[in-house]
């Protein structure tokens, strides 16, 4: 294996014997390491071979803007998810959850809390994710210092509920998979939007419609908020966002949206768009 190009202390851009693309991945494996450095095999930990380009370039970017301490708990908790429950997961797990983990943080170092309400549901029908959210929860407190709350155990959980190949769900994702595309057609369509799918709010905007789908699938919508405190103030900024909601998820859908799903919905499109170029 031969360097390409460094990313961060945990990954390294390389070429294998075939001259394929492929990311390295381990923790201190770029440090002090340049350009056409050979690696022995017992120097790497995991080894991904990028057949995929959009997984590539979400990765590069992701390590350009994340630190790598991110990456190295990441890796320890699917490692923890494979060796204890002999999980298959699909490679893009370790993009969407140091993703996640990274944003996490930085929203309770903000103060905010996102509730997750279907924790008791989740311990209860998904035992084993439920587990690996916990173990996520005590090596970020561990080696961050922050304290993540119980809540944030479930949507660690989904991510490897989406990412295993033989999960029962498999079914269910597919009308998932269906969903989410017509979500992203519907928004497309109606900003005429050519998406930035190299770029993180992009990842994180599809990381949400998919949760979005697994809930409408499920028919277990986030619950209303009696206050509306939030979602008014939202509406005022993004109001073409939730004209967009209105006018064409909930009709083209058929189903009426609580106000906290239609307000999170509308508010990852206005991101989105910020990000976004008309086509």
């Amino acid at each position: 294996m031969r360097v390409v190009k460094v990313l961060n202390n945990s990954l390294v851009l390389a070429l294998d014997e075939q001259g394929r693309e492929t990311i390295l991945m381990g923790k201190g494996i770029g440090f002090h390491k340049a350009s056409g450095y050979e690696f022995g095999p017992d120097e790497v930990e995991k080894v991904f071979v990028l057949r995929d380009r959009s997984i590539t370039r979400s990765i590069i970017r992701l390590a350009a803007e994340t630190d790598s301490v991110y990456f190295e708990i990441g890796k320890n908790i699917i490692d923890y998810a494979i060796d204890t429950f002999q999980m298959k997961l699909l490679d893009h797990i370790y993009l969407s959850l140091t993703d996640h983990l990274a944003f996490a943080v930085r929203r309770v170092e903000k103060g905010i809390v996102v509730p997750n309400f279907y924790t008791q549901d989740m311990q209860h029908f998904n035992p084993n994710e439920f587990q690996i959210g916990r173990y996520a929860l005590e090596l970020v407190k561990e080696q961050i210092g922050v304290e993540l709350p119980e809540d944030e155990a479930g949507n660690i959980a989904f991510h490897f509920i989406n990412a295993q190949e033989d999960h029962p769900y498999n079914e269910k994702n597919r009308k998932i998979k269906k969903l989410t595309e017509d979500v992203l057609d519907v928004v497309k369509y109606y900003y005429q939007l050519v998406y930035d799918e190299d770029s993180i709010a992009y990842s994180r905007y599809l990381t949400h419609i998919r949760l979005f789908a697994q809930r409408m699938v499920s028919g277990q919508q986030l619950p209303e908020d009696a206050s509306r405190l939030l979602y008014d103030q939202i509406a005022q900024v993004c109001t073409s966002e939730f004209s967009c909601v209105d006018r064409f998820v909930r009709e083209r859908f058929g189903v009426g949206l609580t106000n906290q799903e239609g307000m999170y919905l509308a508010l990852h499109i206005h991101r989105v768009l910020e990000g976004g170029r008309k086509g």
